[in-house]
């Protein structure tokens, strides 16, 4: 694929520039999101031992990039996959009562894992997502 088919968007938080890959790719009318952490725009980690806390901030993360494309939660079409580092019922279940209050009824294809461990140490969430514009 050649670099003119892809699409990248500029960065929103300082934080971001130090980063390697790109928060948001568009190729076509897919928008693929790279692993969205507890990063407050300030670049401050949010959450520190509360996954409730981390998914919120990672889902207000995901609707801005999102929003870089003209995009919303909407446009989400698979939530590749979600990272945490504890799949315990309570956990498992303070996430999903977090995306409920994103998704609302609706209910995009996506996968759990439990890794080891996530790029921060303080990090018990990461969520990588891919939307398609109508």
């Amino acid at each position: 694929m050649s670099e003119a088919n892809i699409r990248e968007f500029p960065h929103q938080w300082e934080w971001e520039k130090d980063m390697p890959p790109a928060s948001i790719v568009q190729v076509g009318k897919t928008l693929y999101l790279s692993g969205q952490i507890a990063l407050a725009p300030d670049g401050s980690f949010v959450g520190e031992g509360d996954l409730s806390m981390q998914a919120e901030q990672i889902f207000a993360n995901i609707q801005s990039v999102l929003g870089r494309a003209g995009a919303g939660m909407p446009n989400i079409v698979k939530m590749v996959t979600y990272y945490t580092v504890e799949m315990t019922p309570e956990r498992v279940q303070a996430y999903w009562k977090v995306r409920g209050r994103y998704f609302g009824t609706y209910r995009p294809a996506s996968t759990g894992v439990q890794v080891m461990g996530l790029i921060d140490p303080r990090c018990l969430l990461e969520i990588e997502v891919t939307a398609v514009l109508s």
